[in-house]
């Protein structure tokens, strides 16, 4: 089959593109010790990406509106050992004291606590969703998921990617499609793709910075991935997935468009999500201080409370998220909604006139 058309009816979200570990697979960008460790790993992210859809109708289909201060459950969360197979979700790990599920489950944890904190939401589902880790699944495997229902971590060959749970922004990337899944449900194709795509690359990246405790002004902290390359990758000058500050950069893995004049209607999700990931980073280093502050707070607003549909285009988003700015209640809201359409426009993507 095609990979672009089973791309267009596939949704479960993964941190490395198809794209990547299909060029991996044939040695067009590193040469890998093993090809077929990424061969492996390109067919079975192909297969996974047609279970997510399901849980994403389910979403829309039933969606409600909950009042967040009634719900009292606290998130529970549960790891799991894959023990190098490809089931679901594995053995029950009952002492965390060791890692990878110590530092798994501290992460885990602290996105919890980031979403409570910074913007009052109650786990993925703001109403306690339970908190599901499932490590060492398959053998080698090139990536980390949400499946629709819990996360789900890959080793790496240890080469070009190391344990995907070693890096931060990659765990908050992920819980964040869980997120968009019980807000938007936005669709895994064309625009609406890619807006799923970066809102999770900015959550993931506001969250490291946070969590890091780096101001929006540092570089490093607009870098995804960069905690799961390789000493191969890192031989050939790759320091990371993607850079929301230079999307087209060298140095990115997996680089991607900057403009909307460049957008590719027959891209990957992850490569046009790069439009909308530097109007992001723009914003929150036009504003300075903290990303956490009034520019992930403003997305954060334009992707809930049901501003966005489903099948949202980028210049949906982009007017959504100038609405928010113009509901922002915090200090300097003119200087949030002019840094905002001025990212939006540096980024070429068409806004409405207000």
């Amino acid at each position: 089959m095609n990979t672009n058309s089973l791309q267009m009816r596939c949704g479960c979200c993964f941190i490395i593109p198809l794209a990547v570990l299909r060029e991996l697979s044939q040695g067009k960008l590193l040469k890998a010790a093993s090809r077929t460790v990424f061969q492996d790993s390109f067919l079975e992210t192909q297969r996974l990406r047609s279970i997510r859809e399901g849980f994403r109708l389910a979403m829309v289909t039933t969606r409600r509106s909950f009042i967040a201060e009634a719900v009292t459950h606290a998130p529970v969360e549960r790891l799991f050992d894959c023990k190098h197979r490809e089931s679901l979700p594995g053995a029950l790990v009952k002492s965390t004291e060791k890692d990878p599920f110590k530092t798994v489950e501290a992460t885990t944890a602290k996105v919890g606590e980031f979403y409570k904190t910074v913007f009052g939401r109650n786990s993925i589902d703001n109403r306690g969703m339970d908190l599901i880790s499932s490590l060492n699944y398959g053998v080698d495997y090139q990536n980390a998921f949400w499946n629709g229902q819990q996360m789900v971590y890959g080793n790496g060959d240890q080469q070009i990617f190391v344990d995907f749970w070693r890096s931060a922004d990659v765990i908050g990337h992920e819980l964040t499609h869980g997120v968009t899944q019980h807000e938007s449900g936005l669709r895994y194709e064309g625009e609406s793709g890619a807006l799923n795509e970066s809102i999770s690359d900015c959550f993931g990246a506001v969250f490291n910075q946070w969590l890091n405790k780096l101001p929006a002004s540092n570089e490093d902290g607009w870098l995804v991935g960069a905690g799961i390359m390789g000493p191969a990758a890192k031989a050939k000058g790759y320091t990371c997935l993607r850079d929301m500050v230079d999307p087209t950069s060298k140095h990115c893995l997996s680089p991607q468009p900057d403009s909307y004049d460049d957008f590719d209607p027959t891209g990957d999700v992850h490569e046009n999500s790069g439009i909308p990931n530097k109007a992001f980073a723009l914003f929150a280093r036009t504003l300075g201080g903290n990303a956490w502050d009034a520019p992930i707070k403003v997305w954060y607003d334009a992707c809930t409370g049901r501003h966005l549909s489903s099948s949202a285009a980028i210049s949906d988003f982009a007017n959504a998220t100038l609405a928010a700015a113009g509901r922002w209640q915090g200090a300097d809201k003119a200087k949030v909604k002019d840094a905002l359409a001025k990212a939006w426009a540096d980024v070429k993507v068409p806004i409405a006139v207000s």
